[in-house]
């Protein structure tokens, strides 16, 4: 009994000095495969792992499942994003290509046409376009293959792309 006072007393001690302290965690990521490299002022940083995210907290304690996650500010489509999908038919198309734009409000729009090596074929402005609107691109001329559309809001901070096959 002698022995087991003092082993308490020394436990509780031991205890209160560690749950007194801050522990200051550094983020960790756990992987299968991954790197972090720099030189010249950038710095890259890839890590292979789950496909899905589940992000965990309690406290100011952060703990995040999946994928890398950055501490770097947001990038996205600002505060307030519009909501627009447009659609695209016949795909494939032999002659007449028409896209649909399905919007809130009358917009303006930046059309460029790349074949599939990347080379710029055409770009083209489009203004006002309506709700609902379809445009008409001709691509008789154009030679069988496969095009991407990329339709931009004129600022560029949101666009679509289209993959449109010619036969």
């Amino acid at each position: 009994m002698k022995k087991i006072v003092p082993l308490i007393i020394a436990v509780f001690f031991n205890f209160q000095l560690a749950s007194s302290q801050d522990i200051e965690l550094s983020p960790t990521v756990i992987a299968s495969a991954g790197n972090y490299s720099e030189a010249g002022g950038i710095s890259l940083s890839w890590t292979l792992g789950e496909v899905a995210v589940s992000t965990l907290k309690q406290g100011d304690i952060v703990l995040t499942q999946g994928f890398q996650q950055s501490f770097l500010n947001e990038v996205g489509f600002g505060l307030n994003p519009i909501k627009w999908q447009i659609a695209a038919y016949p795909n494939p198309v032999v002659d007449k290509l028409r896209i649909q734009f399905d919007m809130p409000e009358t917009r303006d729009f930046i059309i460029e046409i790349r074949d599939i090596q990347g080379r710029l074929i055409s770009q083209q402005q489009q203004l006002q376009v309506l709700p609902g609107n379809v445009i008409t691109f001709e691509m008789g001329a154009f030679n069988y293959g496969v095009y991407l559309f990329r339709i931009s809001t004129t600022d560029r901070q949101q666009s679509r792309v289209l993959s449109i096959t010619k036969l």
